[in-house]
């Protein structure tokens, strides 16, 4: 092949795919370790919410409100 713009530079349109790719490659991984990061972070937060409910003594059951009654008008 003749040496020509497009061989010793490479065409517009591949480095475009090619800077699309790296793009999206960075992203996903960018995503991915934030994903990570959170679903740690709910593990964490998960577990220091359970042991606190373990310490706190259970709750008194709250007395039935009683229904005040009203007399038939006639």
């Amino acid at each position: 092949m003749a040496p020509n713009k497009d061989n010793l530079f490479g065409s517009k349109k591949e480095a475009s795919l090619v800077k699309s790719n790296q793009l999206d490659s960075t992203v996903k991984e960018i995503l991915a370790s934030e994903q990570m990061n959170r679903e740690r972070k709910t593990a964490r937060l998960r577990e220091l919410r359970l042991e606190k409910e373990a310490l706190q003594p259970p709750p008194e059951p709250k007395a039935k409100a009683k229904r005040k009654t009203t007399k038939a008008q006639e």
